[in-house]
């Protein structure tokens, strides 16, 4: 039986997800000339931060055994 990663692919799930995020805005503001807020990157950023540490900890938290104990089979 092959055990997959959950934490790597919730990582890149969280981490693609801001990038689309991201792009997505800046294609419609300056591409299609859309009227969007304007982002403020002094509050954004930390939020890719907050993602981030989230998905490692999922991922740290999904590989644990029951209880805490670690890894299966460990």
């Amino acid at each position: 039986m092959v055990r997959r990663r959950v934490g790597s692919e919730i990582g890149a799930i969280i981490i693609g997800g801001l990038i689309l995020l991201v792009g997505g805005y800046h294609l419609l503001v300056n591409w299609f000339g859309l009227e969007l807020p304007e982002l403020d990157w002094d509050k954004i950023w930390p939020l890719g931060l907050v993602a981030l540490g989230l998905a490692i900890v999922l991922g740290a938290w999904s590989r644990m055994g029951r209880g805490g104990q670690g890894p299966q089979g460990v």
